[in-house]
């Protein structure tokens, strides 16, 4: 590997400085809220959904995560079977306008 270019994947490390008081259950729970998933909610998704709607383009998964900031895979998990549903129906519409 090149070593002016820096690998493709970030390192992500959090350290704990020695005698902190902390547990490693106190310890583990700051290392999830820093580096854990993103929580995106039915509700942020559906909302995405219609702003990409009203703009005239076709509501696709790429879509929603650029708009979102998000991953495809994160969308995929937090979209249920009603969302997917909705997707499709306002597809259809932008299709007849």
């Amino acid at each position: 590997m090149d070593l002016d270019k820096p690998p493709p994947n970030k390192l992500r490390k959090i350290i704990f400085k020695d005698f902190t008081g902390l547990d490693m259950r106190e310890k583990l729970s700051i290392v999830g809220k820093m580096i854990g998933r993103s929580k995106i909610s039915e509700s942020e998704i559906y909302d995405a959904m219609v702003i990409v709607n009203s703009n005239g383009i076709k509501i696709t998964i790429s879509k929603l995560a650029n708009y979102l900031g998000c991953s495809t895979r994160t969308i995929y998990r937090n979209m249920g079977n009603e969302l997917k549903k909705e997707k499709e129906l306002l597809n259809q519409q932008n299709e007849k306008v």
